[in-house]
């Protein structure tokens, strides 16, 4: 019967039978593969474990310099699906038989029912290397971002929009000025408002809200002119 990554690890002297209990408990509370724990909360080796792996399981190992992930073979299995299981698709292959064969990377190779979820995803058999964790986790991020369609760019002031209006042109010929139409930018009338106007339309807004009548408003006016703040027009 194949050994459980458990047992290799302990007999590998990478964790104590103590030490492999909690971290399955803590893996099966946070719900990541034993592997995870392994690393995360028993701080073993990555090296060593797999070393220990392929020994056990005479699984072969990767060079995680040189892999790199094929598209075909990532969309075989979805992104969500390979960071829960901690798996690499590799390469889409057809053998001579005729057969589809995925080759894929794991951080354990003994879990069955990820192999299992795995296979059934990609709907082909499976050829299984071993590679570190960390390996498996970069490499997985890199290839789904590479695969991922690039967000389109607008141009710069491509959302700005100038209105124009007619405007009158003086175009000299011969003794006469004729007026033609022209094009000019518009621009905002209320641009064209002073002072005094602008702070009536201030009024007109806060005493259709409701906020002052015209009565305080004539009665500030008065107490500003008492004050000497106003000069009267001459």
């Amino acid at each position: 019967m194949p050994k459980t990554l458990a047992e290799i690890a302990i007999e590998a002297g990478l964790v104590t039978r103590a030490e492999a209990t909690r971290a399955g408990r803590a893996a099966e509370k946070s719900g990541v593969p034993l592997v995870v724990a392994f690393v995360r909360d028993c701080e073993i080796d990555e090296l060593a474990l797999v070393a220990a792996i392929r020994k056990q399981t005479r699984v072969a190992g990767m060079d995680p310099g040189t892999v790199r992930p094929e598209g075909e073979a990532l969309r075989a299995v979805s992104r969500e699906v390979c960071r829960r299981h901690r798996v690499l698709p590799v390469q889409l292959v057809t053998d001579r038989g005729g057969v589809r064969v995925l080759r894929v990377a794991m951080a354990d190779p003994t879990d069955a029912a990820a192999l299992a979820e795995v296979e059934h995803a990609a709907g082909c058999e499976l050829e299984v290397h071993v590679l570190p964790l960390s390996a498996i986790d970069e490499l997985t991020e890199q290839g789904y971002r590479a695969q991922a369609p690039p967000v389109p760019r607008r141009p710069f002031g491509a959302a700005l929009h100038v209105a124009t209006q007619p405007h009158l042109r003086r175009d000299p010929i011969g003794d006469d000025t004729v007026l033609t139409p022209s094009t000019a930018p518009f621009h905002v009338i209320a641009d064209e408002a002073d002072a005094s106007l602008r702070i009536r339309a201030v009024v007109k807004v806060l005493a259709a809200r409701g906020l002052l009548t015209e009565a305080e408003v004539e009665a500030a006016v008065i107490d500003l002119m008492k004050a000497g703040n106003v000069s009267e027009p001459e």
